[in-house]
């Protein structure tokens, strides 16, 4: 087979060279020429030819879409149900936070059930891989393993052998031949992400791609590996917590809005099916500084502690340390307090962290927030009982957030006695009103709490 040309074209302007170029001679923009495969010419009579016919939509037919379980009912739940036959996903996620190790549980666990799987293994040997088989306790017949960084030949190995799931790991790993660039540059990610997705849809492969990611937190290579495949997932976690989080920021066969919770042991990737009663196990007795937040997670109720501690700074320049949260919410926390409650904290240092190791967005932990920095500038103490949840305005206000009554069911599940939060419109009446303490504004949700102002 004679050998294919490549080509370098600016990812700008779209100008072709045959030789790589720092600068762009047409946009002028530097580094942005990446090497491409030559397409040959095809003549204009063989692309007339007739295609398929539009089908109007009442013609429509769904049906029954399959899924494949992957053991992790945590997993499934992301998804959207379980692993579409055909389709290709990407999960990626920081060095060492577990997606090697969760990927070859899944393929262990389907091989256990008797389904064929193949995992290709591009950055570890054989024997690493062995070790860590016989650590998960996953070793099966139906498991093939392969340590391969060339695509053409990975295809091949998908062909012949016909798995039901496959992995790559990683992308970045591989490399197509016909290139010249270097494995992990944006060509041979793309080039080897479309030879390997091709034969995923021809042999109704479900094949699952691990890549890596930019110091940013984004998957790393090209942006259009994002748009070629199926689904992409995110494997979350803070180091040193057993704590991880898979998301999905796209997914063609399912929601976008879960997520599944595991933790890290010596055994692996374990599923944390209340991940709420998890979180707040180790809680304290009533201490000054903390609270129960009522957050959400897709569609999931999520019950963490907020902690914070105020501490005299004797410098001059007050610190602000936040982990979990995003720093500008909570100096605006900090401004609201300062403002509407007259509490100082300018001439204190704040600690502000989420216990766990979870990375929260959610506007609904205000609320917490403010009560914890609250209790530890005052010294009081809140009821280990109460649970708390609302976005706080400019003003003052408590503004609704979705999913009131969710955030609320799940408190009393979980045995607490008091909920504060926001008035949800068009509240239904249910059997737990008597614990929603609906607060319109930070003073009133104070004032209920017993939280004095300090003197002077």
């Amino acid at each position: 087979m004679p050998k294919r040309r490549s080509k370098f074209v600016c990812q700008e302007c779209g100008y072709e060279s045959a030789q790589w170029l720092g600068r762009c001679p047409n946009c002028g923009a530097f580094n942005t020429l990446v090497e491409e495969l030559a397409e040959e010419a095809i003549p204009e009579r063989t692309l007339r030819k007739e295609g398929a016919s539009p089908v109007p939509a009442p013609q429509l037919r769904r049906r029954p879409l399959q899924r494949l379980s992957s053991g992790f009912g945590e997993l499934d739940r992301v998804l959207g149900g379980g692993f579409v036959p055909g389709s290709v996903s990407i999960l990626s996620g920081e060095p060492g936070i577990g997606k090697s190790t969760l990927l070859l549980q899944v393929a262990g666990q389907m091989a256990q059930r008797g389904q064929k799987t193949l995992y290709v293994t591009g950055e570890e040997s054989l024997e690493q891989v062995a070790l860590r088989v016989e650590r998960l306790g996953v070793e099966d017949e139906g498991l093939l393993v392969l340590a391969e960084t060339d695509v053409t030949a990975i295809g091949a190995a998908i062909e012949t052998s016909r798995p039901t799931l496959a992995v790559v790991d990683s992308i970045q790993a591989a490399y197509h031949p016909l290139l010249t660039s270097s494995p992990g540059s944006v060509s041979q990610v793309r080039e080897s992400a479309a030879h390997l997705l091709r034969i995923a849809k021809r042999t109704g492969t479900v094949l699952v791609l691990v890549g890596h990611v930019t110091k940013e937190g984004f998957l790393a290579g090209p942006k259009v590996l994002e748009h070629m495949v199926d689904a992409v997932l995110y494997l979350e976690g803070e180091a040193g917590y057993a704590l991880r989080l898979v998301r999905a920021t796209k997914n063609r066969f399912g929601p976008t809005g879960e997520v599944g919770v595991f933790r890290l042991n010596e055994k692996g990737l374990e599923e944390v099916p209340n991940p709420s009663e998890w979180l707040l196990s180790e809680r304290p007795q009533p201490a000054t500084g903390t609270v129960v937040a009522a957050l959400m997670e897709g569609h999931r109720p999520l019950l963490v502690e907020v902690q914070a501690l105020v501490a005299p700074n004797p410098f001059g320049m007050p610190r602000r340390v936040v982990t979990g949260l995003e720093i500008g919410r909570v100096l605006m926390v900090l401004a609201l307090l300062e403002r509407h409650l007259r509490v100082r904290f300018s001439d204190r240092d704040v600690f502000v962290n989420i216990v766990g190791g979870l990375r929260v967005t959610e506007p609904a932990a205000d609320l917490p927030v403010a009560l914890a920095l609250l209790s530890s500038r005052l010294d009081v103490p809140l009821p280990s009982n109460v649970v708390a949840f609302g976005e706080l305005g400019l003003t003052g206000e408590v503004r609704p957030v979705p999913q009131g009554e969710v955030r609320v069911r799940e408190a009393k599940r979980l045995g607490f006695a008091q909920c504060f939060g926001p008035p949800e419109p068009k509240r239904r009446t249910s059997g737990h009103q008597p614990l929603w303490q609906v607060v319109s504004t930070l003073a009133e949700a104070v004032q209920q709490l017993g939280l004095i102002r300090p003197t002077k």
